[in-house]
């Protein structure tokens, strides 16, 4: 497979899904299970153009959507995509949204694309080929604990994980630099690839969250993980830690002692 032209038309396809999501004007939004947790038609929009364009790119690949009724990962190759990751931010113009697509073949990550559609930034790579923002080169940062900015998702649709994040947060704040929370995982995990920000967990995140930006990441210098007896395998929904040095190996000791109840939470 040509990488490097599959990549381009990945690109070209998702900055004109970007304009086509913010030329919709009043969207309607419907409730889905889970607290504080919603579709809009955009959502929809974007995830039929998105499976329409890509089709043709990869023959015989599968599609693993949010907005589909079933998930299932194929063997071979899957399109796992979010048509718009940071919904709710979409809803109250808070202007930090992004669609993800990443190319999973038989469950390793191999191409991410992220674009952030607000400030025209478009994060991508392929495996082995390096990590680019808008063409340029990118690499995560190796900052100190004391000055990291830590990234927490709060799966806020999910009620029961609610007291070990809090519990995460309340660790995380007494060593590190501070806290962020953009509403959109995968827009908080190309920080990280970025060198803007230097770790990030959510105890829960749905596979088609980070598989883009996995590689991303990864390609940046970065690690993603999940804690035992959970592994990030694209199927399933999972803890998710991603950084790199110190704040990374911060929160890989502070979410496994969290999750496993030895952490206060």
């Amino acid at each position: 497979m040509d990488w490097n032209e599959i990549l381009e038309r990945v690109c070209t396809l998702v900055k004109e899904d970007g304009r086509r999501i913010l030329a919709m004007k009043r969207p309607e939004v419907f409730e889905k299970e889970g607290h504080a947790n919603f579709v809009t038609s955009a959502d929809l929009a974007s995830q039929s153009f998105l499976l329409e364009g890509l089709a043709p790119l990869v023959p015989g690949a599968h599609f693993f959507a949010e907005e589909q009724e079933e998930h299932v990962l194929a063997p071979g190759y899957n399109w796992l995509i979010d048509p718009i990751d940071g919904t709710t931010n979409f809803m109250r113009g808070l202007r930090c949204s992004s669609i993800s697509v990443g190319l999973v073949n038989d469950g390793k990550a191999v191409l991410g694309v992220v674009y952030q559609f607000y400030s025209d930034e478009l994060f991508c790579a392929v495996r082995g080929k390096g990590a680019f923002l808008n063409g340029k080169p990118i690499h995560a940062a190796d900052t100190p604990l004391d000055k990291a900015l830590i990234e927490v998702g709060t799966s806020p649709y999910l009620t029961a994980f609610h007291a070990a994040t809090a519990a995460i947060m309340h660790k995380a704040l007494s060593c590190c630099g501070d806290l962020r929370r953009s509403g959109s995982a995968a827009v908080d995990l190309c920080a990280i690839a970025a060198g803007r920000a230097d770790a990030f967990v959510e105890v829960r995140l749905s596979p088609w969250d980070y598989a883009a930006s996995s590689v991303i990441l990864e390609e940046a210098g970065a690690q993603i993980t999940s804690c035992a007896p959970f592994t990030l395998d694209f199927q399933n929904s999972t803890p998710v830690i991603a950084g790199a040095g110190e704040a990374f190996d911060f929160v890989c000791r502070t979410a496994a002692a969290v999750l496993s109840g030895e952490g206060g939470a």
